[in-house]
């Protein structure tokens, strides 16, 4: 079942206020190339992207 206007609204309200996307530039192949090995994976770019942001950050608060 599709979600309702309202619904949406309230999710793209609460998004706004709480998230924000990150990006970066990557040559067509290799990109590609990154989104299959994903898929093949059985995960997406996004979720690699956010695992090694946390495990960045988590890294940096060690070596402080």
């Amino acid at each position: 079942m599709p979600r309702s206007d309202a619904k949406r609204r309230a999710d793209n309200k609460y998004n706004l206020a709480h998230y924000t996307v990150l990006g970066c530039k990557m040559k067509i192949p290799e990109a590609e190339a990154f989104k299959k090995a994903c898929k093949d994976a059985g995960t997406t770019p996004n979720a690699v992207f956010r695992e090694a942001a946390e495990k960045f950050m988590k890294d940096l608060e060690r070596d402080i």
